[in-house]
């Protein structure tokens, strides 16, 4: 069966550390990495069912014709080199940012998150949802492994290094590097709504939530509760000010 896959797999190597090698090897021309560059932007704006080789093609100023030079098997071709692109970026990212910020849980997930904050908006949840159902079976569930070793494997062993340094409990840590994953994800539509937190207040609560939990322990119950009677009071006392 013919394939174009960019990219192969070996069982012995990781998908990411195949990917890092290969595309630091390989020799992209500026022709294709515009193509490229442009193709992301489109596809992660809108996904792969809206765009059309003939939208890539007007937003290049090219004929749709020149696109076949580089990708001739058309658009899932250009769709899987654009995904494969994007998923090692972040794997190496995100490898980078967990190194940079040391074995300091609280601070490798902060580092996470930002490099996540400094990226354009991927929508990972709509490609894996959406866009790759719409790919042939083969080249879906090719990606599907290139995104699990490029994002979902350094995060994964960052949870399971910090239970080892016994800095968390234990949680299955499928469970929590997908959960992460998705807030992270979901973050750019929250921040387009209205009266919102920064994105900065909103990655410290999650990770806040993620490592201290919602419930309230008993020292810190008794200080919120004197801290509400407090507030109560005080409220009371203007209330009373204003109706004299």
């Amino acid at each position: 069966m013919l394939t174009y896959r960019t990219l192969g797999r070996e069982d012995s190597r990781s998908m990411g550390e195949k990917l890092g090698g290969l595309m630091q090897e390989t020799d992209v021309s500026d022709a294709k990495q515009r193509v490229l560059d442009t193709a992301e932007m489109l596809f992660m704006q809108r996904g792969y069912n809206a765009i059309t080789l003939r939208d890539i093609a007007a937003e290049l100023g090219i004929r749709q014709a020149s696109l076949y030079y580089h990708f001739p098997r058309g658009k899932e071709q250009l769709y899987v080199e654009v995904a494969q692109r994007a998923f090692e970026r972040h794997r190496q990212g995100m490898v980078h940012a967990l190194a940079e910020a040391g074995p300091d849980f609280a601070r490798q997930l902060q580092a996470v998150a930002d490099w996540f904050g400094s990226q354009p908006e991927m929508n990972l949840g709509s490609m894996m949802h959406s866009d790759m159902p719409a790919l042939s079976e083969e080249q879906a569930r090719y990606l599907g492994q290139v995104a699990y070793d490029c994002l979902f494997e350094p995060l994964h062993n960052a949870f399971i290094a910090a239970h080892e340094r016994g800095e968390i409990r234990y949680i299955n840590p499928n469970v929590l590097t997908g959960s992460f994953l998705a807030i992270l994800d979901g973050m750019s539509y929250s921040t387009r709504s209205m009266d919102r937190p920064s994105r900065e207040e909103m990655i410290a609560d999650v990770i806040s939530v993620l490592l201290d939990g919602l419930r309230i322990h008993p020292a810190a119950a008794e200080r919120c509760s004197t801290e509400a009677d407090s507030a109560h009071a005080s409220s009371g006392a203007a209330l009373d000010a204003t109706t004299k």
